[in-house]
């Protein structure tokens, strides 16, 4: 056996030294708990596989069952790492945040490569980019000090049970906090007898990862609008795909049916920057499968449970302005939808009147009034045309514009300090093209291809600092990766400090 010399003694002695006089004052300062410095973060459900079998079979759980599903939803998971001491200063005179719908994190690694490894995405993936812009997008995602996420997975089979939020806060070396949006039951009805019980815990949720420290984090639970139970349980068996397609394909999201307990949310967290500054971030999914008059009600609710706050407010997520309802449907409910839409009777008996050459005011080109609604799919802010092609999401984004915080500070809907030098309402924060906005999403059907903007970010600043600029989309470092990263695309901004 070697013996320590006196060399590597001293070597030891200087080492423990500098472990009492920097790092132990800090963490006693911080009261950084001694398990987040040694011990790897874990998420771990309150339901058992049996519960979820329980949960899997009634719409409506009582009793130590919904005892137990109330206590997940309600729970957030905080853990703030010993790394951060290395990242507490701000490098540049900006705050920079990044909003990204990873679609469950199927794709979790190239996600995890473009923000802790930019040069080696870029190297991996460059003959994919037709634009020459993928060196700077992945530069300038890599550099986002908070990370809002929305369909983050754990412990589910389409992601082989891996946790989407630690891998990606570990890779980085960054806080993260955790809530649960959904717990997904379609595996355990569908695939019961194929699911690996040990490792299946169905959370489905929003995250936010952090460079500076999480103080504190809740949930806000967004009214409902669409019964993720019922709505979901009784649409068609995925078996009969399975047998056709093979194995692989019922593990896709598109395939296997979404029954889950649960509603919309919003991830709310206070982080304190490196000049004990506290800015408030949220990362929030407004609802896809209903009308935008009840994701305006959610953004209402929302809104009023944060409008107290004093500190500057982030707001990131995907909102799902699709101008229109994408729930589960069929040619009844679809008639049903229609009948009962004064402005589709309207619209119809007005078209009727074009072969009989009876002229309309206002109605001009039909051509001109198509695309005026397609405009409307990446510029949901767009003004309405009644009766036509009426813009029901208008009123999301006027309430937004006329909200005002208890301090009587409003959201900055500015457009003079935009990335791409294009003026317009909300293009300091959301970068915008010559028409409407650059999108976040495409929806490929069979009809054609659909571009929408769903994913925002709203800034609240506080006495001008924190204002927004250079908000971009970067859509070249989601398609660069074959068959893309996400269905979404990510985006950012700068905050002035």
């Amino acid at each position: 056996m070697n013996k320590i010399t006196s060399t590597q003694k001293y070597l030891i002695f200087i080492f423990l030294a500098l472990i009492i006089i920097f790092i132990v004052p800090v963490i006693l300062k911080q009261k950084i708990p001694l398990k987040e410095i040694f011990i790897k973060p874990r998420i771990e459900s309150f339901l058992t596989f049996d519960d979820l079998t329980k949960l899997s079979i009634t719409s409506r759980p009582y009793g130590p069952i919904y005892t137990k599903l109330q206590k997940q939803l309600t729970k957030v998971y905080i853990f703030n790492r010993y790394g951060f001491l290395l990242n507490s200063r701000f490098g540049k005179p900006y705050l920079r945040l990044a909003q990204w719908n990873i679609a469950r994190g199927i794709n979790v690694d190239p996600v995890k490569n473009v923000l802790s490894s930019p040069s080696k995405y870029y190297f991996s993936y460059k003959n994919n980019d037709r634009q020459n812009s993928l060196k700077k997008e992945a530069s300038d995602f890599s550099k986002s000090d908070i990370i809002l996420l929305n369909e983050v997975d754990i412990g589910l089979p389409w992601t082989k049970y891996r946790n989407i939020v630690t891998e990606i806060a570990d890779s980085l070396g960054y806080n993260f906090a955790f809530a649960t949006e959904f717990v997904e039951l379609g595996p355990v009805i569908y695939l019961k007898n194929s699911i690996d019980k040990n490792k299946y815990l169905g959370l489905h949720g929003n995250a936010i990862i952090s460079r500076f420290p999480i103080k504190n984090a809740r949930i806000i639970r967004l009214p409902k609008c669409y019964d993720w139970y019922l709505g979901e349980i009784n649409k068609k068996s995925p078996l009969e795909t399975a047998r056709r397609y093979g194995a692989r394909a019922i593990f896709e999201q598109s395939i296997i049916s979404e029954v889950r307990h649960g509603s919309r949310c919003a991830l709310v967290a206070d982080i304190e920057l490196p000049n004990k500054e506290i800015v408030t971030v949220v990362s929030a999914h407004l609802e896809d499968r209903c009308f935008p008059p009840c994701r305006l009600n959610q953004m209402e609710y929302l809104l009023g449970n944060i409008r107290h706050i004093r500190n500057p407010v982030v707001i990131g997520g995907d909102f799902n302005t699709t101008t229109t309802d994408s729930a589960p449907t069929s040619f009844k409910k679809e008639f049903s939808k229609r009948i009962k839409d004064p402005h589709f009777i309207a619209r119809q008996a007005l078209l009727a009147l074009v072969p009989l050459g009876i002229p309309i005011p206002g109605l001009g080109n039909l051509a001109a009034l198509t695309v005026s609604k397609t405009f409307q799919y990446k510029d949901p802010a767009t003004p309405s045309i009644p009766v036509l092609f009426p813009n029901q999401e208008r009123k999301f984004f006027n309430y937004i514009k006329g909200f005002q915080f208890a301090d009587g500070e409003t959201f900055d809907i500015r457009g003079n300090k935009s990335s791409n030098g294009k003026r317009g309402l909300f293009a300091n924060s959301n970068e915008r093209q010559i028409k409407g906005f650059e999108s976040t999403f495409k929806l490929e059907e069979p009809r054609g291809i659909g571009y929408f903007k769903l994913d925002w970010f709203f800034v609240k600043p506080k006495r001008g600092r924190f204002t927004p600029f250079n908000g971009q989309t970067l859509q070249v470092i989601n398609n660069s990766y074959p068959g893309r990263i996400s269905d979404h695309e990510p985006i950012i901004v700068d905050l002035k400090l």
